[in-house]
């Protein structure tokens, strides 16, 4: 009885650990696609910035390897 129990807690344990995982990873993925966009938009201190479209392109780039 008690090991059927404490398979059943140890799985438990298991999938919340990859569930946490899982978000964590999709918050810093969040995360770091705001850094970009703000990065696109304004410069070190604090003004607005038009990037090229080369800039841009760049920018999207890294951010596709990032995700993938």
């Amino acid at each position: 009885m008690w090991i059927i129990i404490s398979i059943i807690l140890g799985a438990i344990a298991a999938i919340s650990l990859i569930y946490n995982a899982v978000k964590d990873t999709k918050i810093d993925a969040l995360e770091y696609e705001v850094e970009h966009l703000l990065n696109i938009i304004f410069d070190n201190n604090g003004d607005v910035v038009f990037r090229s479209d080369e800039n841009t392109r760049e920018i999207k780039d890294e951010w596709d390897k990032r995700i993938k």
